[in-house]
């Protein structure tokens, strides 16, 4: 393909110094974007107003070449997160307002977030996102307007510029809308509902281009208007590369698996555990180590659970998160219980991929992670039910010589730069 020079503005609340997964998948479309004569400019938040449940200050090097405005925003996740700690960044919840254990205030808080901040908590910054766009649209031209969510109300704002420019629009679906797991939780009212589904609607019928990270979510949004259905496409999260050339593995002195990412109550840790439990062999022989933020009552639990040392280190860089990765002996992947489960398909699986090192993914056999899995050389995926087959492949892999698996997949087409390379020949093909 001829690539032609094109201007595309990008709307992302998250994006460095914000850390997790969320900020990734834009971040590294924007950094390859120049690759591929496209070039990004970004409207996010000022960090010194945004509700991030993290921050990575190691990814403001990758787009330190990118043109970003930032703006102002209107945050009650701020105010909440003061009122249970007396600072506005400490306690920001990532979905579900205050966690599977709820007080008053976090009873009180979830409400309010469910029913007067439509589709979500920060759609106070829309106002402040549109304002900074139409003043740039106005000054210059832009081939494309990038909206990704979540916040799916930032799609609101992509919206509004296509129906007052007629600017061509994409709509990037990172996790669902209406179908994501913790809407459940939400007391929202009938009418509420009905205004969630009719703005999703919106958007999905008036945007040009509609993206999401896997072939599920996609059939997904698709199947809401079928009638448009050439303008869905998905395109997978990836790894970094360069990253992972650079990283030497460590010899561990006992058998280590680790999982890395957010665990909470919705996983089937439970299962986990009591394969561990199946296991004869000596406890000093085995040590279970999870990166990430973990929930109290699930670290309780596993602790609790097994004889093995169980290790919870909450929150690292990225850098140092796939420095785990590459150094585990097993990585563990637990897919939520939810409903349209088979959606899910975690970044971090890439980064798994990426390592060569043997996965145990515990989950839907139908999920989109699973099926990337299951043509790995020396990873499997198994059952909630499947306890005993967990602990043999446990045992398995401790005896096995191999240290790094070789993929049946061609790993290095999710790369960040082959990614980024798939979305940049959609955007100049339209």
């Amino acid at each position: 393909m001829v690539f032609r020079d094109k201007k595309v503005l990008i709307l992302s609340y998250y994006w460095p110094p914000s850390g997790g997964s969320g900020v990734q998948r834009w971040m590294y479309f924007a950094k390859n974007f120049s690759e591929f004569e496209i070039t990004p400019v970004v409207i996010t938040v000022d960090e010194k107003y945004a509700s991030y449940p993290s921050k990575d200050l190691t990814f403001n090097d990758l787009v330190s070449k990118i043109e970003v405005h930032k703006t102002k925003t209107l945050e009650p996740l701020r105010f909440y997160s003061f009122l249970k700690s007396g600072k506005s960044n400490k306690v920001v919840p990532q979905g579900n307002v205050g966690g599977s254990k709820k007080g008053v205030l976090d009873k009180i808080a979830t409400y309010i977030r469910a029913n007067y901040f439509m589709p979500d908590a920060r759609v106070g910054w829309n106002k402040y996102a549109y304002s900074k766009a139409k003043s740039l649209i106005q000054k210059e031209h832009f081939d494309f307007v990038i909206t990704t969510g979540p916040p799916h109300s930032t799609h609101l704002v992509g919206l509004q510029l296509k129906k007052e420019f007629g600017i061509s629009w994409l709509a990037d679906f990172r996790d669902p809308w209406t179908e994501v797991y913790y809407n459940n939780l939400f007391k929202r009212t009938a009418r509420n509902e009905k205004k969630d589904v009719a703005m999703e609607l919106s958007v999905l019928e008036n945007a040009d281009l509609v993206l999401t990270v896997g072939p599920s979510m996609k059939e997904l949004l698709l199947n809401k208007v079928p009638s448009q259905a050439s303008k869905f496409h998905f395109i997978y999260n990836g790894f970094d590369e360069s990253k992972f050339n650079s990283l030497v593995k460590v010899v561990n002195q006992v058998f280590t698996i680790r999982y890395v990412g957010t665990l909470t109550e919705n996983y089937p840790y439970k299962t986990f555990v009591e394969a561990l439990n199946l296991l004869d062999i000596e406890a000093n022989l085995i040590q279970l180590e999870f990166i990430g933020n973990i929930e109290e009552s699930v670290y309780n639990y596993i602790k609790n659970s097994v004889k093995y040392k169980v290790i919870n280190v909450p929150s690292v860089s990225h850098n140092d998160a796939i420095q785990y990765m590459k150094n585990a002996d097993l990585l563990l992947l637990l897919l939520p219980f939810m409903e349209n489960s088979q959606i899910m398909l975690t970044g971090k699986l890439f980064e798994y991929l990426a390592t060569r090192n043997p996965i145990l993914c515990i989950g839907d056999y139908k999920a989109d992670a699973a099926k990337i899995i299951e043509k790995i050389e020396n990873s499997i995926v198994l059952s909630q039910f499947q306890e005993k087959e967990i602990s043999q492949f446990i045992q398995l892999t401790m005896k096995s010589d191999v240290i790094q698996v070789q993929s049946l997949l061609d790993v290095a087409k999710f790369s960040r730069f082959e990614t980024a390379k798939e979305l940049s020949e959609l955007i100049q093909s339209y």
